[in-house]
């Protein structure tokens, strides 16, 4: 339980960073390289484990694959992300995101084989209804309808059901206990080398122009997604939750908790409809507890 709690806590707190940078003037996507970068450093102190000085360790793992997979996957859904927003709008990012908790409960009901009850089947779907609920938003007129509404959001909504999936199966199937930390500073690796292979050749294009509050910003965001990701695979070993329990408790609750702190935080207004999806998102996570 406390594993999954402070699952809930970290990423709350980087959807709020999120909020700031717009606020602030952040280049979001320069904030996001340094953060996989002190992500990586956060768990090498954290750890005393570095991925050069462990390299051929590393190689002996059956996890480092799926690790360089989901590193890929990483920097490659934030680009995705960023892509939507400006397309279509941040409201179908976070539809499409948290709506991909069907993949990873519906992989761990048929191949892993997890009990399910009925009880169980309609908190999930309580769950997918109160997300589509909170997050909803009316038509922005700027945004008009093209292939492009319905084709990022799909394939947003599949890779992140493919992340939280491979997440699953690596925990469930190939990582021991003592392996869990250096598995994350390894996906956190390879998303920073990536990212920063990706920031030097739009620099070279003259595309991007560094700023140090980019910098700060990653480190503040860094911190946190570390923990997120780390608690998470945590929850998902040590809760004695199953994985059907601990992924949409962990999206409904971090949807609900990023809307509250929106209107204390942020002045922003809840209409009837949001206020109805958190309180049947208080009742899906009851049903699972």
């Amino acid at each position: 339980m406390l594993f999954l709690f402070l699952s809930i806590i970290t990423s709350t707190l980087l959807v709020i960073i999120l909020k700031l940078f717009n606020r602030f003037g952040v280049d979001t996507f320069q904030a996001i390289v340094v953060n996989y970068w002190v992500c990586t450093f956060t768990g090498g102190i954290i750890e005393n484990y570095f991925t050069i000085q462990h390299i051929h360790d590393a190689t002996s793992h059956q996890w480092l694959l799926p690790a360089i997979i989901l590193g890929a996957f990483f920097i490659g859904l934030f680009n995705l992300m960023g892509w939507t927003a400006q397309k279509i709008g941040l409201t179908a990012v976070s539809v499409a995101g948290k709506l991909s908790l069907v993949i990873p409960v519906s992989i761990a009901f048929i191949f892993f084989h997890e009990p399910f009850s009925c009880t169980k089947i309609i908190a999930i779907i309580l769950a997918l209804v109160a997300v589509l609920m909170v997050t909803y938003q009316k038509a922005d007129k700027q945004h008009r309808i093209s292939i492009w509404y319905f084709i990022l959001p799909i394939v947003l909504f599949l890779g992140s059901g493919f992340n939280d999936s491979l997440v699953n199966q690596v925990q469930k199937t190939m990582l021991p206990d003592n392996e869990k930390a250096p598995f994350v500073i390894w996906i956190f690796q390879i998303a920073a080398l990536i990212g920063s292979a990706l920031l030097i050749i739009l620099s070279l294009m003259k595309k991007k122009t560094w700023q140090w509050k980019n910098v700060l910003a990653g480190v503040c965001l860094g911190i946190p997604n570390y923990f997120s990701m780390y608690y998470l695979i945590k929850a998902l070993a040590d809760s004695g939750w199953q994985s059907t329990e601990v992924f949409p408790i962990n999206n409904v609750a971090v949807v609900i908790c990023s809307a509250v702190i929106g209107v204390f935080l942020f002045k922003e207004k809840l209409s009837r409809l949001q206020i109805g999806g958190i309180i049947i998102a208080c009742t899906s996570i009851f049903l699972l507890m």
